[in-house]
């Protein structure tokens, strides 16, 4: 699946060019191994898998792609890990 960028909404398509998730999203990323694509929506970031549904809420400020099963992200003072399931794990309090 690719990112591509429709009247300013992100959505994803197949290799062949053919929509798999409509175009609604302010910016999106790649899909990791783990199937899991981190997006932004009205601002906030989540995280959606290959069939568009949200997995993660849009709660986030920005967000990185998984590695190794998390994701960096940030809300507010908060500066830490996201697992697969949403679970947080704290780095360090954002400055």
């Amino acid at each position: 699946m690719a990112a591509v960028c429709n009247n300013g909404k992100w959505g994803y398509v197949d290799t062949l060019g053919n929509e798999l998730i409509t175009p609604r999203y302010c910016d999106a990323d790649y899909f990791s191994n783990n199937g899991l694509a981190a997006v932004q929506l009205n601002g906030k970031w989540g995280f959606i898998d290959k069939a568009g549904t949200e997995v993660i809420p849009f709660v986030y400020d920005d967000a990185e792609q998984f590695v190794n099963g998390l994701a960096e992200v940030w809300r507010e003072d908060f500066h830490g890990n996201v697992d697969e399931t949403g679970n947080e794990s704290a780095l360090f309090p954002s400055v």
